[in-house]
């Protein structure tokens, strides 16, 4: 009896999941569940990991040797980052820089920029959003600029709010960026998620900033995530 697919998560509100709910089930046919991971039973399933906090990722890169800034999780230590600007992190688990503060190191307060953790702030040519899956790079966005952006742009936090937006045209992949990103995803003992790089042109090289277990997925990007969940020899000779 062929297994039917399912997707399983804790976190079965998310968006992003009842998107590639959708598009699976248009693919295959029949209705694909969301579960949690105990109600998957005799189905085969496609799982997504609950997110690692910043702390967590960053301590992992650095047991693996994965290339990521510099990091201090106390105040005192935050003055010792190699880096003249700090990025003061108020929160571990927040998206779109949220609850980040460049500051420069000399004007660094106890009181004031008390935080759980601290990075360096490494100056980047470009920044990349990787999604692995499988072990194998699936899809790659750049962020760029947007065209007609009239707000005032913070280069140094490359989000929506400060007029950037993902693309994929035209784009010139650094040597590294891929064994970076699968890199990152493999040193959290995971085989998927989407990762946030960042490049260095002076140094030619990249370095992992988070990745994400459950990523946006919408237009193309939800096109290569169910493309490359059908194409997983494991799930494709069970469906």
């Amino acid at each position: 009896m062929t297994k039917k697919l399912c997707i399983s998560s804790h976190n079965l509100k998310s968006k992003a999941l009842k998107a590639l709910q959708q598009e699976l089930s248009s693919r295959v046919g029949y209705y694909v569940y969301r579960v949690k991971p105990d109600r998957v039973r005799d189905r085969v399933s496609v799982h997504f990991d609950k997110g690692l906090d910043k702390i967590t990722q960053y301590e992992k890169f650095n047991s693996q040797a994965v290339p990521c800034p510099a990091f201090a999780t106390d105040f005192s230590s935050a003055r010792d980052l190699p880096s003249e600007l700090v990025l003061v992190r108020a929160l571990t688990k927040g998206s779109e820089g949220r609850g980040i503060s460049v500051v420069e190191k000399s004007l660094l307060n106890e009181e004031e920029h008390r935080a759980p953790l601290y990075t360096e702030y490494i100056k980047k040519k470009k920044e990349f959003r990787v999604h692995v899956y499988n072990n194998k790079v699936i899809d790659v966005q750049e962020k760029r600029k947007r065209v007609g952006f009239e707000g005032e742009r913070n280069t140094k936090i490359r989000n929506t709010a400060n007029g950037y937006v993902f693309c994929r045209d035209n784009l010139n992949p650094p040597d590294d960026l891929f064994s970076c990103a699968i890199r990152a995803v493999q040193s959290l003992g995971r085989s998927q998620g989407a990762v946030d790089v960042i490049y260095n042109e002076r140094q030619n090289k990249c370095f992992a900033l988070e990745v994400n277990a459950r990523p946006g997925l919408q237009g193309q990007t939800l096109i290569s995530w169910s493309k490359a969940i059908l194409e997983n020899p494991e799930i494709r000779k069970s469906t």
